[in-house]
C-alpha cells in the first residue's frame, strides 16, 4: 500500500447509481480531493462489476452494478484508509428505500447528497425525511438541496430589517415559492415556518404557535430550471414583498408594494458554488439544527 494512502485526511466514498449524473459525482469528487487529501473511493452502481483499475492508489473506481449492500459495505471498509474521518457522497434517488445506503450510512460522519439532482420531484426529500425520522441521532446529513437556498434566506430575511416591516413578518398570511424542483420548495417553506414557530395546518396551510387563530397559506409553483429557485412572494394584510430572480440569474428585484411600498431595487444574489457547499457541509461536523427542523416540516407537509 502507498505511503500517500497515509497522509490523506478524509475518506470520500462517492456512490452513484445513474449514468447520467456519474461524470458530475466525479468532477465534485476531484474538486474536493484538490482542496483536501483524500482518498477517493468511487462506487459506479451504472457500471458492470470489475476489479480496481490501476493508477493513483489515492483515486479507485469500481463498478458495483448488482452488487448486494453487503457486498458494498465491504468493499467500502477495504478500500476506505483507518483512523479518518468518512464522507460519504450519495448520488442516488433513495436513501431510506435502499439497502446499499442503509448500510453504509452508519459508519460515516457525514453524508452529503441532492435531493433534487437526479429527479425534479418530491420523492427523494420523501425518502430523506423517512431516513432522518428513523435515525434522529445519527451521522451529519446535509442536503444540497437544503444549502442552495442560503443566499434567498439571506434575501427574505433582508426584507425585515427595516424597523417599518417587523409587524409585517409577523402578519404574513401567504407564501409563494416559484421553482424549478419540489425539493427546494419544500425546504424553503421548512425553514421559514421553523424561524417564525408555523405549524402545519390542514390543507396547504399553517398556523402560527402563539397566535393560534391567524393561518398562513402557501403555494409551490414549479417554473424554471430545476434545482433553481425563481421567485418568493411574501403576503402580509396590506404589503407584498417579492423577490424574483432577474435574467442573467446574478442578482435579484426586490419589490415592496402595497400600504408600505417601496422603490424596486435590484440586489446581488450571492450563489454558492456547489465545491464550496460541500466543503462546508464537510468541515460542519455535527447534525445542522435548523436544517433538521426545516425537514421535520418539510415531512410533515409531505405527510411522511
Amino acid at each position: 500500500m502507498s505511503a500517500d494512502v497515509h497522509v490523506a485526511t478524509m475518506g470520500l466514498l462517492v456512490f452513484v447509481e445513474e449514468e447520467a449524473l456519474a461524470q458530475w459525482a466525479r468532477e465534485r469528487a476531484h474538486l474536493m480531493a484538490r482542496r483536501h487529501a483524500s482518498r477517493v473511493v468511487v462506487l459506479d452502481a451504472a457500471a458492470e462489476e470489475n476489479p480496481p483499475a490501476g493508477g493513483e492508489p489515492e483515486w479507485i473506481e469500481l463498478g458495483v452494478r448488482g452488487c448486494s449492500a453487503e457486498s458494498v459495505h465491504a468493499l467500502a471498509s477495504d478500500l476506505l484508509p483507518a483512523g479518518v474521518p468518512r464522507i460519504l457522497l450519495w448520488v442516488a434517488q433513495q436513501t431510506q428505500s435502499d439497502e446499499r445506503f442503509l448500510r453504509l450510512a452508519p459508519e460515516m460522519r457525514t453524508i452529503l447528497l441532492d435531493s433534487s439532482r437526479a429527479r425534479d420531484d418530491d420523492a427523494a426529500l420523501r425518502d430523506l425525511a423517512a431516513y432522518v425520522s428513523r435515525h434522529p441521532a445519527d451521522e451529519a446529513v446535509h442536503d444540497l438541496a437544503y444549502l442552495r437556498l442560503t443566499p434567498w434566506q439571506e434575501v427574505v430575511a433582508d426584507f425585515f430589517d427595516e424597523r417599518a416591516f417587523v409587524e409585517d413578518l409577523f402578519d404574513l398570511h401567504h407564501v409563494t415559492i416559484a421553482s424549478g424542483s419540489d425539493a427546494e420548495g419544500y425546504y424553503f417553506l421548512g425553514w421559514l415556518a421553523s424561524r417564525l414557530e408555523w405549524e402545519p395546518h390542514g390543507d396547504r396551510a399553517f398556523r402560527h404557535r402563539r397566535r393560534g387563530a391567524r393561518t398562513v397559506t402557501y403555494e409551490i409553483v414549479r417554473e424554471g430550471q430545476a434545482r433553481r429557485v425563481r421567485r418568493i412572494t411574501l403576503d402580509s394584510g396590506r404589503t407584498r414583498f417579492q423577490a424574483a430572480l432577474c435574467a442573467d440569474d446574478d442578482a435579484v428585484m426586490l419589490e415592496v408594494t402595497g400600504a408600505k411600498e417601496r422603490p424596486a431595487r435590484c440586489a446581488p444574489l450571492h450563489d454558492v458554488d456547489i465545491a464550496s457547499l460541500l466543503e462546508r457541509a464537510i468541515l460542519h461536523q455535527q447534525r445542522d439544527p435548523v436544517f433538521r427542523e426545516a425537514l421535520a416540516v418539510a415531512s410533515r407537509l409531505l405527510d411522511v
